[in-house]
């Protein structure tokens, strides 16, 4: 398998991840509305998948770009 095609099998996983992320940061703004003690906790969970997702999609695309190149 090339790395093309590895990259291409990734894109289900990453989709479900970023799902999975945006559904926790759901799931903090309505504890923050609720105003629960839990809020803050999973805000800083959310904080840190989101910044995790965010160098995950330049790592990939950064080897996608060196693919082409």
């Amino acid at each position: 398998m090339t790395n093309q095609e590895w990259l291409i099998e990734l894109e289900g996983p990453v989709r479900r991840i970023s799902g999975g992320i945006n559904a926790i940061g759901i799931m903090t703004m309505g504890l923050a509305q609720a105003a629960d003690p839990y809020a803050d906790g999973f805000h800083a969970v959310w904080n840190y998948l989101v910044d995790a997702e965010r160098d995950l999609q330049t790592q990939l695309t950064a080897c996608q770009n060196a693919e082409t190149d």
